[in-house]
This record gives structure tokens, C-alpha cells and sequence, in this order.
């Protein structure tokens, strides 16, 4: 995922066939989905390729970049972040191709700029430290930017971004986020939510376009290929976690999911 933060001035953006979006100071813009974009003043100016402007960085080394130099001046940041698209697919599958936020305000944003100094250094090696800093803050200026981003949707028919907006419905998700592995039933969430079975059955239904319990198994599932990429634990008790009372039951669930077996997924994606 790419991002521009604006600092000073304006720009267009222009990604495909999808027409330009005008980002101004304060603006964060996101294409979560990876696509390749023009920035710039003027799209008809010919681009000129990052790769052919930006000089190799020290680690931990900001690399400043200037271009151009006939219109209006703008200086802006951009930010790189990747994410498990196994863990990240409900909300990758909710947010549109160019995702613009305002950030005026973000507690996070002042204090990424501030961490910049905006005076970047030619020759003083870089800080210890500064550059994990950076990164973190980085991250938390994504992250408010992508709330910001859902809670100011107008609602829709349905959807993951309607659910975890919703009263009953999002903390359902919560829930089902925060323990994956604890034996969940549909009166045990309505409990914990204010809702009957029934209630909380039909809401989540018409809201999130699907039955609890198909969400849940995915997201259990989408639970265990996190935990064969970052763990050693053998695949009967990552099965057991998952709600599966045998690894081959796991293994067939999984292998429809990932098109691959657990053991399979384990080996290529450590590769």
C-alpha cells in the first residue's frame, strides 16, 4: 500500500482510467490496492519514474526528492505500508482503489512531521533510532487515516465497513476478532452484545450479507495461516484453535480457503 501525505500545496493524482483527485495540504491519500499512479501539477506533463529520481538511502536515511520546478511548489511525503492480505482482505475488499482522508488534527500526523524536522540532512548520519520512530509513526498515520476513512462513510446496503459500524453488529466483530478461538455460539454473542439469538442472527445476516458463523469459520481460518507463517506450533493444534476437531477436517476447510494445504502454505510463504 502507497501513500501521499501533503504537506504544502496541491497536486493531482491520477490512477488508470479512474480520472484525477485534487489532494491538498493536510490530505493523506491511500491506494490501498497497489495500483501505479501519476502524481503531479499537471497530468500532461511527461512522468518521470521514482525509481529514476530518488538516489539509494543510507538505512535509516530520509531520501529527499525534487522534481520539476515550472508550477506551483508542493512538498509532500510518501509512505509505504504492507499488511497480510490474508488478514487484511475484509477491509482491502471495503475501501475503494484511491482512498482520499483529511488528517487535520491526527495526533499521530504532528508528531510523523515533527520526527521529520522537514530539514533533511546532506552529510549527518542518521539518528539511532529515528528511522524505526519514523516507521511507527508512519504506521499509526495509516491506520487513523483508514478509521477516519470508514467512519465517515455514508451508510450502504451492506457490508464489512457497515458492520463494524454498526452498535450491535461491530461489536459482535469485535468479539469474534479479538478471541477466534473461543467456542463462540450465536446466543452467546447476543449475550455479550444486548440482542436475542434471533435478533443478532437476522441483523448480522442483512448487514454483513452472510450468517455469523460463515464469518467466523473464515476468519478462524484466516487466524491459522497467520499463525503457520509466524509459529512452530504443529498443525493439530493450530487445527484445535480453529474450531476443528481433527487436522484433516482443518486441512480440507483450509485447502478450499487457500487453495493450498496448510503444510503447503507453510513452506511456500516462509520462502
Amino acid at each position: 500500500m502507497r501513500g501521499h501525505l501533503i504537506l504544502d500545496g496541491a497536486a493531482q493524482l491520477t490512477l488508470g482510467t479512474n480520472g484525477s483527485t485534487t489532494i491538498e495540504s493536510g490530505d493523506l491519500v491511500l491506494l490501498p490496492h497497489g495500483g501505479a499512479h501519476l502524481i503531479g501539477s499537471d497530468a500532461q506533463i511527461p512522468p518521470a519514474g521514482f525509481s529514476t529520481i530518488a538516489r539509494p538511502a543510507v538505512a535509516g536515511e530520509l531520501v529527499p526528492v525534487r522534481l520539476g520546478g515550472r508550477g506551483k511548489p508542493v512538498r509532500w511525503i510518501s509512505i509505504t505500508a504492507s499488511c497480510e492480505r490474508h488478514l487484511a482482505q475484509p477491509l482491502l475488499d471495503s475501501v475503494p482503489d484511491v482512498v482520499r482522508v483529511p488528517m487535520e488534527g491526527a495526533p499521530a500526523l504532528n508528531a510523523l512531521i515533527g520526527s521529520l524536522g522537514l530539514t533533511l540532512s546532506a552529510g549527518d548520519a542518521p539518528a539511532v533510532g529515528a528511522g524505526l520512530r519514523r516507521d511507527t509513526l508512519a504506521t499509526l498515520v495509516v491506520v487513523e487515516a483508514l478509521r477516519r476513512h470508514v467512519t465517515a462513510q455514508a451508510p450502504r446496503a451492506r457490508g464489512w465497513v457497515e458492520g463494524i459500524n454498526d452498535r450491535y453488529v461491530g461489536r459482535a466483530l469485535a468479539l469474534v476478532h479479538g478471541c477466534p478461538g473461543e467456542p463462540w455460539t450465536v446466543e452467546k454473542l447476543g449475550r455479550q452484545v444486548g440482542l436475542s439469538r434471533s435478533a443478532l442472527a437476522e441483523h448480522f445476516s442483512d448487514l454483513m450479507g452472510e450468517p455469523i458463523f460463515a464469518f467466523l469459520t473464515r476468519w478462524r481460518l484466516q487466524v491459522a495461516a497467520e499463525m503457520l507463517l509466524t509459529t512452530t506450533r504443529p498443525i493439530e493444534a493450530i487445527a484445535k484453535d480453529a474450531g476443528y476437531e481433527s487436522a484433516s477436517a482443518f486441512s480440507s476447510a483450509f485447502k478450499r480457503h487457500f487453495r493450498k494445504p496448510p503444510s503447503t502454505w507453510r513452506r511456500s510463504r516462509r520462502r
